[in-house]
């Protein structure tokens, strides 16, 4: 009965932040899903044509989508491709790499893939997912599934809010994952996994750390929800 008056608070502020996510919060985007797909489409098929499997460059591809991207939306809201900014993420039994390429309070876009291979869960999200494969492959599935949706170089898998799906990259898979919702809501997916299983907290302060640092730039000096 003690908890009972924390539950409903809960309650109450889940209810209110479901009231406007489809109202209010979406006039904080600046990002577009379509748009992001033509943007890293454009830069794969110059890739595709300009090189051979020999001389294909995944980190200069990577590069190029994330000037393309600070090119149509502002050096102000991508991040530099540095790439002492690569983490582990460790989530859903999944291991990857990630960059933050933007991160605020409604949006993320991050570069997310692995170089060795990986699969897991999605994670349950109160935000919407699109993640655009620019190499490799991504493979997902509903729990009544019994085939796999097949996702590659130039697709984009949107995974709606509330949803979730079992899902596999093999090695040398890369993506741009754009976020939008309630990002607060989805970091401890993306952190308890350290204190359960990795206890890499290095990894996890230095995620906290990139991941704050970009939300408080966006919020104070852009003015971006």
């Amino acid at each position: 009965m003690k908890c009972l008056p924390i539950i409903l608070l809960l309650g109450i502020f889940g209810y209110f932040l479901n009231s406007i996510y489809s109202t209010w919060l979406p006039t904080n985007y600046i990002f577009d899903p379509k748009t992001l797909n033509q943007i890293c489409n454009t830069v794969i098929a110059k890739h595709n044509a300009t090189t051979t499997p020999e001389t294909f460059s995944t980190d200069a591809l990577l590069s190029d989508i994330r000037d393309a991207l600070a090119s149509h939306y502002g050096e102000e809201y991508i991040n530099k491709y540095v790439k002492d900014d690569w983490v582990f993420n460790n989530a859903g039994g999944a291991m990857g790499q990630m960059i933050i390429l933007h991160a605020s309070i409604s949006e993320y876009v991050i570069f997310f893939g692995t170089a060795v291979g990986t699969e897991g869960h999605t994670g349950v999200h109160f935000a919407d997912d699109y993640f655009t494969i620019l190499h490799g492959e991504q493979h997902a599935a509903l729990p009544y599934a019994l085939t796999p949706e097949i996702y590659s170089a130039g697709m984009t898998h949107h995974l709606e809010k509330g949803y979730a799906k079992q899902y596999a990259m093999p090695s040398g898979s890369f993506a741009l994952e754009l976020a939008q919702g309630w990002i607060p809501c989805m970091l401890p997916f993306g952190f308890l996994d350290t204190f359960s299983s990795t206890l890499d907290v290095y990894t996890l302060g230095k995620t906290v750390y990139l991941t704050a640092k970009d939300m408080g730039k966006n919020l104070i000096q852009n003015g971006k929800f």
